[in-house]
């Protein structure tokens, strides 16, 4: 009987013991899922605040014409402002236009932009609100029509 008891004390504290070392292993999973989260959120938050043109240097900046469809999504206008080298990720181009004054205010129409521009200078010129050196809607019509009589 005490052979068995003896037995069943150290099953017992092994088990103890092993019980232990998991709940610490999974605290530490859980501080370092809290980190790994913390650390994207802190990422992906400065990029959307962090508003720096694509261009180093004015002198450097390209002006380039976006055109912008009446159904369009933000995510579309970001992706056609990516692949023209505007911006560099449409999903943050979204989030900066959801938090902007310019949110849902994006109307249709040919724009120039630049390179040298950033995302808020974008987004007042792609709302209407800030018109200077940008081509009239009346020749934007036209090459609209243009081109969906090339296609």
């Amino acid at each position: 009987m005490a052979k068995k008891r003896k037995k069943d004390t150290a099953y017992r504290a092994a088990v103890n013991g092993a019980k232990s070392v998991l709940r610490i292993l999974v605290y530490i999973c859980v501080i370092l899922a809290i980190v790994f989260a913390g650390k994207t959120a802190y990422s992906f938050g400065y990029l959307i605040f962090d508003q720096h043109p694509m261009a180093a240097t004015e002198e450097e900046g390209q002006d380039v014409t976006v055109i912008v469809k009446e159904d369009d999504s933000v995510y579309d206008i970001g992706k056609n402002l990516k692949a023209k080298g505007l911006i560099e990720d449409p999903v943050i181009f979204w989030a900066q236009e959801k938090l902007s004054d310019y949110s849902g205010k994006i109307k249709p129409g040919t724009y120039l932009l630049n390179t040298y521009e950033n995302v808020n200078q974008m987004l007042s010129v792609l709302s209407g609100e800030n018109t200077e050196g940008q081509p009239s809607q009346e020749n934007s019509e036209k090459e609209e029509s243009q081109e969906d009589s090339q296609e």
